[in-house]
């Protein structure tokens, strides 16, 4: 198996390659696709499938740039019209090789977002990775703020369903691979670490020690970096 994390410093984020026998996915690619071509040069593979985990507000994503140099196919959630690529759907299964990646749907951060869960049907049934998005980070989880105050309890409900339903009961071995680490505007406490595990995040990530109740109350509270011709505003809570 390849296994490529591709970092854009300055905002913080990631995303991977990932291919097995002659051929590769590439999941939230960045504009500048030249490091994609030369990974699948480098290892003698062609890339097949690019993925969208969701919508981005920080970056310009490279699929359409990346779509022009390969014969790949895009893939993204099915809950909003990209007006390119091709929606997908929860189940929707694709081979690379020896992997099976699945798509799940995992709304909240935004209501299209999707993660892959990637299994080697070589070795076993049991998942071995998933890419996540901005759904679950190191530490920290998905902002839910895109659409207004209003819609919040809303969105923090589903982003609680999608970790606590999806995600977490993949396996607590489970490598959890998200699109931003530290210092994303995404996160204000995402930890300083490339990946995560399921279990660990289950065992240290104080927001997923909430209950569904809790945690949708403090998404309410939460208040995220946006950019300055916005009125720029920081994490608080109530009160602060």
């Amino acid at each position: 198996m390849i296994f490529e994390i591709i970092k854009s410093e300055g905002i913080s984020h990631n995303s991977y390659f990932l291919g097995s026998g002659s051929e590769a996915a590439v999941v939230d690619p960045r504009r500048d696709v030249d490091v994609y071509l030369e990974l699948a040069e480098m290892h003698g593979v062609s890339i097949r499938y690019i993925f969208e985990t969701h919508r981005n507000e920080d970056y310009t994503i490279g699929s359409a740039e990346l779509a022009r140099h390969v014969d790949a196919e895009i893939l993204h959630g099915s809950a909003l019209d990209f007006r390119y690529g091709t929606p997908v759907r929860e189940g929707d299964t694709f081979s690379l090789g020896s992997l099976e990646l699945e798509v799940l749907e995992t709304p909240g951060h935004t209501y299209e977002s999707i993660s892959i869960a990637v299994r080697d049907t070589s070795i076993s049934d049991e998942c071995l990775m998933i890419f996540v998005g901005d759904v679950l980070f190191a530490g920290e989880t998905g902002r839910v703020d895109f659409f207004g105050p209003e819609k919040i309890p809303e969105t923090a409900g589903l982003l609680y369903d999608s970790i606590h339903e999806k995600i977490l009961p993949l396996g607590d071995h489970v490598v959890v691979c998200p699109a931003h680490g530290a210092g994303s505007v995404c996160g204000a406490e995402i930890r300083d670490m490339d990946t995560t595990t399921a279990g660990y995040e289950r065992l240290t990530n104080p927001y997923l020690q909430m209950g569904r109740d809790e945690f949708i109350e403090y998404k309410k509270s939460e208040r995220l970096y946006t950019p300055p011709t916005s009125g720029g505003w920081r994490r608080t809570t109530s009160g602060e």
